[in-house]
């Protein structure tokens, strides 16, 4: 009867109603959590860095979904997963309330913009059919000075750049290579937007750093970066190559480094392409070592993103591949330290 099926429904949307109202009590505990958690870790830090990562997936109990604060007035979301966009209306609600009620943004509008993973999104079973909205397509040349660890950078929430537009988990790796360069020469491959370099000139006092990228936007960014922090003038340069092809050419001119950082993209995004991606590995490694002060040694900081590389053999396969390129450049390694991403980068235990 009609009233059977009028019944049904109301019964429907009440059971929809109470699984949007638990959904949205469960993110509002654990995004008051993932803030809580940040300030103890003293993020924000006035003046110092206003730049992090707020949600860390399945680290803060939000699997695939993350939300990194720039500039402490822009919080970019990724999703990663069918969920997240289903429910894109009440994460979206439940991070502007959390947001309004952080203690460090009290009086602060910080604008939330939503990006995605589409290609993780389809073993979800999810298409994505999405379209930047107008305000957004207005905005994709704005800018947000961002700071970390004091140094500031030019970030652009609202571009369809890589990832979130910063990559906030090299933030301690960073800090860690500068206390190291004082008077140092450094070279910093795969650059971005200069991070490693900014920070080894301003923080370490390098003698002098080159950052290497094959992108010229990434170059551009980088040398804008330097300007931003007053390094005008200073023996700081930027240069848009391909890293296998400059450290060939630099091999051959003789130049030497004293610190050097390897920190290529994804090499392996699966363990389907880990062969590949080793002899990439290898060789790359091989050629930065080669690149080492032959008389007195120096650093290398080498870094890998994939997934496949670093969970293979408990770890111990990417520190192999290493190995394996310390033989063939005729170099000897020791083995200083094994870092991760910064502490905002949560993990599950």
């Amino acid at each position: 009867s009609i009233t059977k099926k009028i019944q049904r429904g109301s019964a429907r949307s009440e059971e929809y109603d109470n699984n949007s109202m638990i959904l949205q009590l469960i993110l509002e505990r654990k995004i008051s959590d993932a803030i809580f958690t940040r300030l103890a870790m003293q993020l924000p830090s006035s003046g110092i860095t206003d730049t992090y990562r707020l949600v860390n997936g399945e680290g803060d109990g939000l699997s695939g979904l993350v939300v990194d604060v720039l500039g402490g007035s822009a919080a970019v979301v990724m999703s990663s997963a069918a969920w997240c966009e289903i429910h894109k209306d009440t994460i979206l609600t439940v991070l502007e309330k959390s947001l309004k009620g952080h203690p460090s943004y009290e009086g602060t509008d910080i604008d939330i913009v939503w990006r995605n993973t589409p290609s993780r999104l389809i073993q979800d079973g999810y298409e994505v059919l999405s379209k930047s909205s107008d305000d957004e397509d207005e905005k994709e040349e704005m800018s947000v000075v961002s700071t970390e660890s004091s140094v500031k950078y030019n970030t652009y929430p609202y571009s369809d750049g890589q990832k979130t537009g910063f990559y906030a988990d090299q933030r301690e790796n960073r800090l860690m290579v500068a206390e190291l360069c004082q008077n140092k020469r450094v070279l910093d491959l795969c650059c971005y937007n200069g991070g490693f370099a900014l920070n080894a000139m301003i923080r370490g006092s390098a003698a002098s750093a080159v950052g290497v990228d094959s992108s010229q936007d990434a170059v551009d960014a980088a040398m804008a970066n330097a300007e931003l922090n007053g390094l005008a003038g200073k023996d700081i340069s930027f240069v848009k190559d391909d890293i296998a092809r400059f450290m060939k050419s630099a091999i051959e001119a003789d130049d030497e480094f004293d610190v050097i950082v390897l920190d290529p993209p994804k090499l392996a995004p699966s363990v389907s392409s880990l062969d590949k991606a080793s002899r990439k590995y290898h060789a790359l490694n091989r050629d930065a070592m080669n690149l080492i002060d032959k008389s007195r040694g120096g650093l290398l900081l080498t870094c890998t993103c994939s997934a496949a590389m670093t969970q293979k053999d408990g770890g111990q396969y990417f520190l192999s591949i290493v190995n394996g390129a310390a033989l063939s450049a005729k170099r000897r390694v020791t083995l200083l330290r094994v870092s991760g991403a910064a502490p905002c980068h949560t993990q599950s235990p």
